[in-house]
């Protein structure tokens, strides 16, 4: 019947049944090839069209079987489905899928850096703000020393600005409402007692202070002071008091930088008490007539500042807490028996003078003409004077808290970086030389420590 029927003029029904491999032929394709772009190929040996229309083969390899079998020469090796010349390959140095880092080129099946056209730029340290919280012992017993420190604060905030530093003065103490308040005269302060607040540069946190919780009240009140702050100045304490601390210094940084990191770094000084005198030891000068200047009698013994009659010791107790801290942070300890505080505002106002001009922060210039900034290609130099030969500083890619005791250099936290930092062993290295200088090099792979 099937016979009979091909006989016929239906034979067009009778052709034999398709293969698998025929699916897409079209009517001119012999069995066993397709149609791939108008060309009949056999998708298991044509070698641009491996497996499917389309489907080269790369570079020494063969098509077998509908796959592509690599067959690299004796000088190349196979990696990741090509040949390649792993003692020139920068993707592949000395072996498969071992690169080499950007821009360093591969010879002999080593990474090597070789040396690079560079540019350098002079860098000028950045001239930081400084931010000073100043805390006053309201307590009765501090009589004579608050005066001494209405009388001092201009000269201390005048050394300052007039060194071109950008300060913000912070008072937490008491006003001209109590009877041991703090007023500051103009041109510091406003002229007005009370209300002597003159923004920016002074804010006056008016606020009691007792004998012993000076930081305690420092905490309290950051809400109050907070908005002065700027996140990039230095930042110094003084606290004068003469009581010690109920809280150790340990505890209170702790606390500090839990509510405000950009507190990291800060100078902690004091006019405190240097040790606890006794009563028995003034009343002896008292007796024997040595309770004067000269007298022979114990420093921190003097005459009481409300009937000017009995000799009486000046501290309450030895500040020992307020050491610790000021002994942790490099800070200044002043003398609270000397009753004159113009010397240690000087040596304090000297002392924020150098931190913001030694800051060991410098601006990010623009490269040259010609050269892109490459973050990965920034090198810093170093030079103690101007005939000394440039040393390198190496690169902490870990940041500030990465640096340890050999130093290095460090980008800021913005995206893209905007400052380069010294680590605090490379800042004392370089700010011990009075002619050193820092320079930034452009074009060759960063150096990292």
């Amino acid at each position: 019947m099937l016979l009979a029927c091909c006989a016929g003029w239906w034979a067009f029904a009778c052709t034999s049944p398709k293969t698998p491999h025929d699916v897409n032929n079209s009517e001119e394709c012999p069995i066993g090839t397709v149609d791939c772009g108008g060309e009949c190929v056999s998708l298991m040996i044509d070698d641009r069209h491996c497996g499917g229309c389309n489907r080269p083969c790369a570079m020494y390899a063969t098509c077998e079987n509908g796959r592509c079998e690599l067959n690299c020469p004796p000088t190349l090796t196979p990696c990741g489905g090509e040949c390649v010349n792993v003692y020139s390959n920068p993707a592949h140095c000395g072996d498969c899928n071992q690169p080499c880092p950007e821009g360093i080129s591969c010879e002999q099946g080593q990474c090597i850096d070789r040396p690079c056209a560079q540019s350098t730029i002079q860098a000028d340290a950045v001239v930081l703000p400084a931010d000073i919280v100043m805390v006053i012992d309201n307590s009765l017993s501090m009589f004579d020393e608050v005066a001494s420190v209405q009388a001092s604060m201009y000269d201390f905030v005048h050394a300052v600005v007039s060194s071109g530093v950008d300060v913000r003065v912070i008072l937490i103490s008491g006003d001209a409402s109590e009877d041991i308040g703090v007023c500051i005269p103009a041109p510091v302060g406003s002229g007005n007692c009370p209300g002597d607040e003159n923004l920016p540069l002074y804010r006056h946190v008016a606020h009691h202070v007792a004998s012993s919780n000076a930081l305690q009240v420092l905490l309290s009140t950051y809400a109050e002071w907070s908005s002065q702050l700027r996140p990039e100045a230095r930042k110094s304490i003084l606290v004068i008091s003469d009581d010690d601390s109920s809280v150790t210094g340990s505890d209170f940084s702790t606390a500090l930088l839990q509510v405000d990191p950009t507190f990291a770094g800060f100078k902690f000084s004091g006019i405190i008490s240097p040790y606890t005198v006794g009563w028995g030891t003034c009343l002896t000068c008292d007796l024997n007539g040595t309770c004067t200047p000269g007298g022979g009698c114990d420093p921190c013994c003097g005459r009481d500042s409300w009937i000017n009659a009995l000799c009486v010791p000046l501290p309450a107790s030895d500040g020992r807490n307020y050491r610790e801290l000021i002994q942790m942070t490099g800070g200044m300890e002043g003398n609270l028996c000397s009753q004159n505080f113009l010397p240690i505002f000087q040596d304090l106002a000297a002392a924020v003078v150098t931190g913001s001009l030694l800051s060991c922060t410098y601006e990010i210039p623009e490269p040259p003409e010609g050269e892109q900034l490459d973050y990965n290609r920034i090198n810093l130099e170093y030079r103690p004077s101007p005939g000394d030969p440039a040393q390198p500083i190496y690169h902490v890619p870990g940041g500030q808290d990465a640096c340890g005791a050999e130093g290095g250099w460090t980008y800021d936290n913005q995206d893209p970086p905007a400052f380069i930092h010294l680590c605090p062993a490379t800042c004392h290295e370089v700010t011990s030389h009075l002619e050193s200088s820092i320079i930034i090099t452009y074009g060759c792979t960063t150096i990292v420590r």
